[in-house]
C-alpha cells in the first residue's frame, strides 16, 4: 500500500511544483505517510471486487499536509501560482454538467478507426471519452479492467488518439487550453483528485477563431455564441454503480461501470470548424 501511496503523493501537482521549484520534499512526504490512517482507505474497499472506489481521502490528506507545512516554513513568501493552483472554477464548472449517460454505443461494442461523428438535435460530439468495467476481469491476473475509448476530431486523417494529454484545466478560463498544439481539443485525467476526474475541452485558439465565449462557470462548462446561445457544451456521466455483496447496487456503491464525458458542438459552428480544418476527420481510439 505504501508504494501505491508514494505514487499518488509523486504525481499530485502541488507535490510536483514543490519539488520543481527546489523545495526538499523529503520530510514533507514522510509526514503524509504518517498521517495516513489505514482505516479510511478500507471504507473505499469494495472486498467483494477487490476493488478501491473513487474517493479524495489520499489526496485531501496530501493538500492539508502541504498547506500546513508551507504555512509553517513558508508562510510570507509562498503561494501556489498558475498551473500549480487548485481549480476551482472548472470543479464548479463540471459539477453542473452531470447528466443521464447518452444513448450511444458502450465502449466494449465501439470499433477502432476513422468513422463520421454523431449527429443530436442539431449538436455534434466532436469529442469523447467512455470507460466500461468489465468485473469478471478483477478476478483474473490481468492488467485489462474494461474497455476505454478516446474519440474526437483530428486536423488530417492519421491514427493517433485524439484527446491530447493536457492536464491544467486553469488554462481554461486564462483562454489558453492546448494553445500552440495541433490538436482540436486537450484531455484531463485526475484520478483520485480533489479536482474533477476528467476534463474534454476545445483548443482556446479555435474557441476565439469560432467568435464563441466562456460562460459562467457556475453554469456548467460550456461556450456560447455573440448571442448568448449555447454553443460548445461538455458533458459527463457515471452509471450503474456498483456496491458491496451480491446485489452490486447498494448504499456504498460508488464504482462506475459505464463512466465518461464529451464535448458537443453546435452543427452550425461544426460546419464552420469543418472551414477552417478542412481535413477534419473523426476517430476513435479503443483500448
Amino acid at each position: 500500500m505504501n508504494s501505491q501511496i508514494i505514487e499518488i503523493i509523486n504525481r499530485n501537482k502541488h507535490f510536483v511544483y514543490l519539488s520543481a521549484i527546489g523545495i526538499n520534499t523529503n520530510g514533507l512526504k514522510k509526514e503524509i505517510l504518517e498521517s495516513v490512517d489505514e482505516n479510511e482507505i478500507d471504507i473505499f474497499s469494495n472486498r467483494s471486487h477487490q476493488m478501491l472506489s473513487p474517493n479524495v481521502y489520499l489526496e485531501s490528506l496530501i493538500f492539508k499536509c502541504i498547506c500546513k507545512y508551507l504555512h509553517e516554513e513558508y508562510k510570507e513568501s509562498m503561494i501556489f501560482e498558475n498551473k500549480s493552483r487548485l481549480d476551482i472554477k472548472t470543479i464548479i464548472a463540471t459539477s453542473k454538467s452531470l447528466i443521464e449517460r447518452p444513448r450511444i454505443m458502450k465502449p466494449s461494442d465501439v470499433v477502432k478507426g476513422f468513422k463520421d461523428p454523431d449527429y443530436k438535435n442539431g449538436f455534434v460530439t466532436i469529442s469523447r471519452f467512455d470507460k466500461e468495467l468489465d468485473i469478471e476481469e478483477y478476478g483474473k491476473k490481468t492488467t485489462k479492467k474494461g474497455t476505454m475509448v478516446f474519440e474526437g476530431v483530428l486536423p488530417h486523417k492519421i491514427e493517433v488518439n485524439p484527446l491530447l494529454d493536457w492536464p491544467q484545466t486553469n488554462d481554461i478560463w486564462d483562454n489558453t487550453y492546448c494553445y500552440g498544439k495541433p490538436f482540436i481539443q486537450g484531455f484531463c485525467v485526475n484520478t483520485g483528485s480533489i479536482e474533477t476526474q476528467f476534463v474534454l475541452w476545445m483548443n482556446s485558439e479555435l474557441l476565439t477563431m469560432l467568435g464563441l465565449k466562456l460562460d459562467n462557470y457556475n453554469n456548467g462548462l460550456r461556450a456560447l455564441n455573440s448571442n448568448n446561445e449555447i454553443v460548445l457544451q461538455f458533458r459527463c456521466w457515471r452509471e450503474q454503480l456498483i456496491g458491496n455483496g451480491a446485489s452490486f447496487v447498494g448504499m456504498d456503491s460508488n464504482i462506475a461501470k459505464l463512466e465518461g464525458c464529451d464535448l458537443i458542438l453546435r452543427e452550425d459552428y461544426f460546419n464552420k470548424l469543418k472551414s477552417i480544418v478542412p481535413d477534419l476527420t473523426y476517430y476513435s481510439e479503443v483500448t
